[in-house]
């Protein structure tokens, strides 16, 4: 590989400068790594290039994005994001353009650290950055069917795709996660010296936590203090460190209401209060975004999901398999008053792009029509993805939405929900004419390529799907110089991340919720002692995911271990631990129920009940509702009856007992509740913010913080609030819900038959605790420290 000398700009006026890297014969870009080479604009911006020439005009730099040598408005940086973008559609060809509208699944560097990266002779390594196409190696297992998580360097040089979603965490460098995007690139790039035009890499990610409360945690903590000052803090310091590393798309938030309790999903949204939720995103946008004008060259570009709200299913089945297709509003004006203010909320500060659930509506008599601002939404019975009616008319012409849509993954092969009789090609033409401009999680441009050979999809379909993805590359800043710093990317994770773990501490001891504090047992006196006891359900997707990805053992839990960091806890703030229940002062149970609703493995209906080996009727596993005849056990809660035992011979001894739920869905309390003089809420599991939350668990119980967070979520009162009716609707037996799928728990009430109210306890779906206090979102209790 040549390298071309670099002419300065002292050296020339007007001319042309030719790339500083050439392919000799027999060689290709993905041969080693190329380290970029800059050309810096006094007022204007830094050129950044491998195999691209660079255009010298008026005394200014710039990137020859298709090599021509010629000067075109896609390559002025002095034009605006929107005439640029334009302009680039043109000169991409065809299969470019399909590949620019898909994204990889499974995008990961082939090492975590630099050291790990280089030659012998110490320089980096291409094929230790990104995956090397081999021929020879099988298709790895993958969780979704129809869906590969296999991403080599094939998916640049063969399919031209230009982004992927990465999956490293903060298990792997920073330094590792912007070479990565840099090799994409450099690849991506090559296309200029192939009569096609450069397009920098895209790296997408979900949401990485950093050490904040999980989203229900976040809730929990701004609804206790009153404001959102602490989210906004969070989004500007992730932001920067997701940048440096190239991580320039997230695939969230995920601001979906939670209005069916067994729904697997409520664990990732911001609760059930629409006003909560609109106001997190409000500062998420303006956090991630950099303000509120839209995109610009310090934006991490967001993905609001799932729009227009997937809270609603049908009696908690969820919308990854066909089993969880429906989404149900038997509450006339439910979209408008609960689902959609967090989506305006985005749209009013210019969110970037959103992504459509894979859910559809119900059009038989479970469902009311739905309206927004006076417009009826859709009566398409198809997924979101496919739905023009929510896309085009409810999203961008009714709601104000400018940016880009992103489909979730598997709209094409898997969630086809109302697509089923077309063709694969015939799906991404539908899904495109309808608004979709990128198809996530499929690795097959060629049936967008057939899609407009054969009339299917129109070209200006596809051109605009390719501006829209376009602009915000540009309006991001990212074309002309895409390239990373990689030791930069290692400096801003060291200062931000350290500064980020105070704030980080301080949200989690804010979103304890203190739910029960009969006689006022809270706070512990202080040198008592104390027995610990951990409970916790069975992670229903940790065997199918083993197996799914084909691991040879399943992941296990360390009970004891976990036992003992909450010992270890305890003694730190001066408290005897004790063997047996019968010597303690307090026992301290931390319960942490887990629900059957894994999504790619749904066998049965989420049960919200704290049961150990119960039975329930089997579905037809992830294809439909109907009972197979069989009965499946369901365990939420292991050994759940030792909790009364538990509470009986401490009460029996004059001590008390003190309770710590993790809640990730609203759990129907009554085997915990009534046993326990006093309980905290805990809505974090994430591993890297768990010990924190823990920590301040244990602070709030001891008495050193003021309990402050207030319940994002509704805990439900009884069964009977939840129970379903079969009804024969269109000559096919439906499950009725008796409380409706799509109001959040505080407003369900009104909503209920009372005839079946009077049958609760309270007297309401919000479950009432002995002392006469409703468990509904807003409620927590405090105490002076």
């Amino acid at each position: 590989m040549k390298n071309s000398p670099v002419i300065n700009k002292q050296s020339i006026n007007d001319g042309y400068i030719p790339a500083p890297y050439e392919l000799e014969k027999g060689e290709a870009i993905n041969d080693r790594y190329l380290e970029p080479v800059y050309f810096e604009n006094e007022n204007g911006p830094t050129i950044g290039v491998t195999t691209c020439g660079v255009i010298v005009q008026d005394g200014l730099y710039f990137k020859d994005l298709d090599n021509s040598g010629k000067m075109a408005p896609f390559k002025d940086w002095r034009l605006d994001d929107e005439t640029r973008a334009k302009d680039m559609v043109h000169y991409l060809r065809l299969d470019q353009q399909a590949g620019l509208v898909l994204n990889t699944l499974w995008n990961t560097p082939v090492v975590p650290t630099r050291a790990e990266a280089t030659d012998e002779a110490g320089k980096l390594a291409l094929n230790k950055i990104y995956k090397k196409h081999d021929p020879s190696e099988p298709e790895p297992p993958s969780p979704i069917p129809g869906i590969s998580t296999h991403v080599d360097d094939k998916d640049i040089l063969e399919r031209k795709i230009t982004g992927g979603v990465y999956r490293g965490d903060m298990n792997v460098e920073a330094a590792m996660s912007a070479l990565y995007h840099n090799a994409g690139t450099q690849m991506l790039e090559y296309e200029a010296s192939l009569g096609g035009v450069a397009i920098p890499y895209s790296l997408h990610t979900n949401p990485i936590n950093i050490g904040y409360p999980d989203s229900l945690g976040i809730a929990a903590a701004v609804m206790g203090e009153g404001n959102y000052d602490l989210v906004h803090e969070m989004a500007h310091v992730d932001r920067s460190m997701m940048k440096a590393a190239g991580q320039n798309v997230l695939y969230g938030p995920q601001v979906d209401i939670a209005t069916d309790p067994r729904w697997p999903r409520n664990s990732g949204t911001y609760g059930e209060v629409p006003e909560v939720t609109a106001g997190i995103v409000s500062e998420l946008v303006k956090g991630y975004q950099d303000g509120t004008d839209g995109l610009n060259e310090d934006s991490v570009v967001l993905t609001v999901k799932h729009f227009p709200g997937d809270g609603p299913s049908e009696n908690g089945f969820e919308s990854h398999m066909a089993i969880g297709q429906w989404r149900l509003y038997p509450t006339a004006g439910s979209l408008e008053k609960y689902h959609l203010p967090p989506f305006q909320a985005a749209f009013d500060l210019q969110a970037s792009g959103i992504m459509p659930n894979y859910s559809r509506i119900t059009t038989d008599s479970r469902t009311k029509p739905q309206t927004y601002r006076g417009k009826t939404t859709s009566k398409e019975v198809v997924a979101t993805a496919y739905s023009k009616e929510l896309l085009d008319g409810l999203a961008r012409e009714t709601m104000g939405f400018n940016g880009y849509v992103n489909s979730d993954s598997g709209i094409v092969t898997s969630q086809i929900y109302g697509v089923e009789e077309l063709s694969i090609p015939e799906r991404y033409a539908k899904a495109i004419a309808a608004g979709t401009d990128v198809v996530g999680g499929t690795a097959d441009p060629e049936h967008i390529v057939e899609a407009v050979e054969k009339g299917y999809l129109a070209k200006e379909d596809l051109d605009r799907a390719s501006y829209n993805r376009l602009l915000s590359l540009f309006k991001t800043k990212r074309v002309d110089n895409p390239y990373l710093d990689p030791e930069h990317a290692n400096k801003v994770r060291a200062e931000k991340l350290d500064g980020a773990k105070k704030a980080a501490y301080q949200a989690n001891q804010k979103s304890i919720v203190l739910a029960k504090n009969h006689g006022a047992v809270l706070p512990l006196k202080s040198n008592t002692k104390v027995y610990i006891a951990c409970f916790k359900g069975v992670d229903t997707g940790a065997a199918f995911m083993a197996a799914a990805m084909g691991l040879k053992e399943v992941p296990k839990d360390d009970p004891e271990a976990f036992r003992q960091k909450l010992v270890a806890l305890f003694e730190e703030k001066g408290h005897v631990i004790v063997d047996t229940p019968e010597e303690a002062d307090y026992a301290y149970l931390h319960v942490w129920p887990m629900t059957n609703g894994m999504v790619f493995n749904q066998f049965a209906m989420p049960v919200i009940d704290l049961v150990d080996n119960q039975l329930f009727d089997e579905r037809e596993v992830n294809k439909s509702q109907k009972r197979t005849g069989n009965k499946v056990s369901i365990t939420t809660l292991k050994d759940v009856a030792k909790i009364k035992e538990i509470s009986e011979l401490v009460h029996n001894n004059g001590g008390k007992v003190i309770a710590s739920c993790v809640v990730t869905s609203p759990w129907l309390l009554d085997k915990l509740e009534p046993y326990v003089d006093g309980m905290t809420f805990q809505y974090t599991t994430s591993k890297v913010a768990l010990d924190q939350v823990l920590r301040a668990q244990v602070e709030v119980v001891v008495g050193e913080f003021s309990p402050t967070g207030k319940m994002p979520l509704t805990m439900v009162s009884s069964p009977e609030v939840i129970a379903l009716n079969e009804v024969e609707i269109d000559g096919e037996i439906r499950e009725v819900c008796v409380s409706p799928n799509d109001v959040p728990g505080y407003d369900k009430d009104q909503y209920i038959k009372p005839e079946i109210l009077a049958k609760v306890k309270g007297g309401s779906y919000a479950y009432c605790d002995e002392d006469g206090n409703y468990y509904r979102a807003g409620f927590g209790l405090h105490y002076e420290a």
